[in-house]
């Protein structure tokens, strides 16, 4: 098999990239979030979009090589939880609030 063909015959995993850059700046942000309180949990959810700007761009990327392009389900279920997680924590961010300030509101009252 001449390297022509090996080239051809390659397969371009989409997502990979993706989801290892995701992590790492997703992690950073709620490390910032809970230990440095820096960032707020809020400020994380609202960056989600990012994970599909960098699926776009990796995919974009990966349409100019040759060979066959393949979704790595693995990473885009990984995606997927991580995205539920940013939501869940920024729920709780946000319910903890509400109760600290629901809660000073009724012991003023007392």
């Amino acid at each position: 098999m001449s390297h022509e063909e090996t080239i051809e015959k390659r397969t371009r995993r989409v997502g990979t990239v993706t989801i290892g850059v995701s992590m790492v700046v997703f992690g950073v942000m709620f490390l910032l979030c809970s230990v440095f309180e820096l960032v707020s949990y809020g400020t994380v959810f609202a960056l989600w979009p990012l994970i599909l700007i960098l699926l776009g761009i990796e995919l974009l990327i990966a349409s100019f090589f040759k060979g066959k392009l393949v979704y790595d389900k693995g990473s885009i279920f990984i995606t997927i939880l991580m995205m539920l997680f940013a939501a869940g924590m920024a729920a709780v961010d946000v319910g903890f609030r509400l109760a600290d300030f629901y809660l000073d509101k009724v012991l003023c009252l007392l």
